[in-house]
């Protein structure tokens, strides 16, 4: 662990934010919220791009945490779009065909993938190991 560097830190940081969201998602489909399937995809490319950038300093780690902020990006950026009549609903008082008890969570999967997106940048920027 001493040959380790703050990007190693921060890929790591960024793959547990990225499960974290998984599970977040998975609880906000089940509750009834949109969640396309693609963004399952994008997920799991982002959580493999970001455990493969773990391995230390190769000529491809650099590319891979990019991939996997691009992917996170995407994700965050369809689940929000696909959750605002909810964040709507519930900042109106009205219902029409959003769910805006599931705001919250909207919220919830927004704050943790901004900053999983954060993290994934800085580790693209970053060495991984020491010299």
């Amino acid at each position: 662990m001493k040959k380790k560097s703050i990007g190693f830190y921060f890929a790591a940081i960024t793959c547990v934010l990225a499960l974290v969201t998984l599970v977040l998602l998975l609880v906000y489909g089940s509750k009834g919220g949109q969640v396309q399937p693609l963004v399952y995809a994008a997920l799991a490319v982002a959580i493999v791009c970001e455990g493969l950038s773990l391995l230390g300093e190769k000529p491809w780690t650099d590319f891979t945490s990019i991939i996997g902020a691009v992917a996170l990006a995407y994700v965050c950026m369809t689940v929000f779009s696909d959750g605002i009549w909810n964040i709507a609903e519930a900042m109106n008082g009205i219902k029409m065909v959003g769910l805006p008890e599931l705001a919250g969570m909207n919220y919830t999967l927004a704050g943790v993938n901004v900053v999983a997106i954060i993290t994934a940048i800085l580790a693209s920027f970053t060495k991984k190991s020491k010299a």
